[in-house]
């Protein structure tokens, strides 16, 4: 079931795999996966890292 906080930016425009990303943020690729499809819901810590290294704020990366 997918939930409403689905990672909507994919880090891909921003030059970055998955992977790269999952780096920057201290998580692994599969959960960065689980949030581009929404099968996983990001804490605020997750979403604040993320938002940081994409240079976006939270509500531009997320679905809510």
């Amino acid at each position: 079931m997918a939930s409403n906080y689905r990672l909507k930016a994919t880090p891909v425009p921003q030059g970055l795999t998955q992977l790269q990303l999952a780096d920057k943020v201290g998580c692994k690729e599969i959960d960065i996966s689980r949030l581009e499809t929404g099968r996983a819901r990001p804490d605020g810590d997750t979403k604040h890292r993320i938002a940081e290294v994409l240079q976006k704020p939270a509500f531009e990366i997320f679905d809510r």
